[in-house]
């Protein structure tokens, strides 16, 4: 019988050894635990009709990661949150499920120089075919709105869609940080709401002692504009009237 060449038997040890393991960072919360309810406090369920006009079925959408280019997200500038968003999705389990009604998970797998696997782009469900990173020490953040959660590398809804009845909550936390990640780091960094001394609602709001999260209504952009060209329209009659 013919003896394995040495060389190649180290080769293959080493090829096991340095066998990549991306870092993980992770927001969890066990079944049970977590409640959803639009803004007038009912509860959100699989079979509430979500801003699309059809029922979310078991599971509302929910994305993790970080805001960049210095933007704050707020009410009013909703079309603007996914462009200046680099994360992933993930899900929170509706009440009403067959099974894990209450669980929200959303995990980002992160390589060498920070670099994350399957981000999403704009306003769309499908996995990114180009790369990003989230910067170690950035804050995260968690998105929920009222649509149907659309799975990575998978076609679907858009994230935010236009369509009227529109609600969402941006929910932070100031221990949710991005570390340092790599493409041979198997650790696993994982987040609940109740990490460090508990999370605030940017948008909407969060009861830390249920983890119940109630949507925010957002205006629809036809009245927003609406409104800035009433202001605009008012400032020029007001210039008119003291000349």
């Amino acid at each position: 019988m013919k003896k394995a060449n040495p060389i190649y038997l180290v080769a293959a040890m080493l090829c096991l050894t340095f066998k990549a393991h991306a870092t993980t960072v992770v927001l969890s919360e066990a079944a049970g635990t977590v409640e959803v309810y639009l803004s007038n406090s009912t509860q959100v369920t699989t079979t509430t009709l979500s801003a699309l006009g059809s029922a979310f079925g078991n599971n509302m959408a929910v994305r993790f990661g970080t805001f960049i280019n210095g933007f704050t997200p707020n009410a009013g500038n909703l079309s603007s949150w996914s462009s200046n968003f680099v994360g992933v999705n993930g899900y929170v389990t509706l009440a009403g499920a067959t099974s894990n009604a209450g669980r929200l998970s959303a995990s980002i797998s992160g390589g060498d120089l920070n670099a994350i696997s399957a981000p999403v782009t704009a306003d769309s469900g499908v996995g990114a075919n180009g790369t990003a990173s989230i910067a170690a020490g950035s804050l995260l953040y968690a998105i929920l709105w009222n649509a149907p959660y659309v799975a990575n590398g998978s076609g679907g809804n858009t994230f935010y869609p236009a369509n009227a009845g529109l609600q969402a909550a941006v929910i932070a936390n100031s221990a949710w940080i991005m570390p340092t990640t790599s493409g041979t780091d198997p650790s696993t960094t994982t987040f609940t709401f109740a990490s460090g001394s508990g999370s605030t609602a940017i948008v909407g709001s969060i009861d830390n002692s249920t983890k119940g999260i109630t949507l925010g209504a957002v205006p629809e952009p036809s009245c927003g504009a609406l409104l800035v060209s009433g202001l605009v329209g008012l400032a020029a009659l007001r210039k008119r009237r003291s000349s």
